[in-house]
């Protein structure tokens, strides 16, 4: 027999004593006042009063028993079964639904992290590019400075500033960025105005001065439109060129092959120098007045 219904069955047992202790008292004290008669249907009803009483705290008790022993009451209804399987499953994985979730957090800060980190690499690399761009400015700037510092040294004052001293003269080769282009007239008026003329080549020492000192310049269109006027021309008899100075040039082996042209959009009657790898085949011939071309000026240095 279980401790359930030992308990149960001690306390009907103690509870019909009570009851039948209850109604004789009950039963002498009427029949003392009422000459003896007795009263069975009112034991009847007191008997199944403590029936029901003890039924009720009998399943209390059993309630209570499984309540404490941490049982729970079986739900007869369907629909509370998935209730409880999931209750169960939470219960026995907690700890990993919790890592789960840890890891998740952990993710999202990483992938911020992530992210911050990427903005401060493109910050990083752009500081790195304006850096790069002042250093290629400052070493621009210095080479500039070393240039015109060699310029002065070499020239010791004989020359104008921006012009070279080579050899035993001064030139002044135009800047095609801060000089406008200019036709053969204008561009030996310049020269003229800065107390020198167009460079007049009287050897071969000085043609390769000349092209050695040349501006290595990247021009667009054809290649004869970046040349430099020099001061040689054919105007007054063609095909016979003489300098400004008025000394014929008999040296053939200055023009480029198949120059001086005769015809066609590059002909004419001055001539322009336009450096090549042979540094003597540099001459070539242009229109005088519609070719706009750079020009190389020449001038003696001065004795202080």
């Amino acid at each position: 027999m279980s401790f359930e219904q030992t308990t149960a069955n001690k306390m009907e047992q103690k509870i019909s004593q009570d009851f039948d202790g209850h109604s004789k008292s009950h039963h002498q004290t009427f029949g003392q006042e009422g000459g003896g008669s007795a009263f069975p249907h009112h034991r009847l009803v007191i008997v199944s009063l403590g029936l029901l009483n003890a039924a009720l705290i009998i399943t209390a008790v059993v309630i209570g028993i499984y309540c404490a022993k941490g049982d729970f009451l079986q739900v007869p209804n369907s629909a509370a079964t998935p209730l409880i399987l999931e209750m169960n499953y939470l219960r026995n994985h907690s700890d990993i639904i919790r890592a789960k979730l840890e890891a998740k957090a952990q993710l999202a800060k990483e992938r911020v992290n992530h992210v911050q980190l990427k903005l401060q690499v493109k910050q990083t690399l752009t500081s790195i590019d304006s850096l790069q761009r002042e250093i290629e400015t400052l070493t621009t700037e210095k080479t500039n400075l070393l240039t015109d510092k060699t310029t002065l040294e070499e020239s010791c004052g004989r020359c104008l500033r921006g012009w070279s001293f080579l050899k035993s003269s001064c030139y002044y080769f135009s800047d095609p960025v801060s000089d406008s282009k200019k036709n053969w007239p204008d561009s030996r008026a310049h020269c003229i105005s800065k107390g020198a003329d167009l460079i007049v080549i009287n050897n071969l020492e000085e043609q390769q001065i000349i092209s050695y000192n040349f501006p290595k310049l990247r021009g667009s269109g054809m290649w004869w439109q970046n040349g430099f006027w020099i001061g040689l021309t054919d105007v007054v008899t063609a095909g016979t060129w003489v300098w400004i100075n008025n000394v014929t040039e008999v040296e053939t082996g200055y023009w480029r092959s198949g120059q001086p042209a005769h015809d066609g959009d590059q002909s004419g009657n001055c001539a322009a120098f336009y450096y090549f790898a042979n540094s003597k085949g540099t001459w070539y011939n242009g229109n005088c007045s519609d070719h706009q071309y750079n020009w190389i000026c020449e001038m003696m240095p001065s004795s202080t």
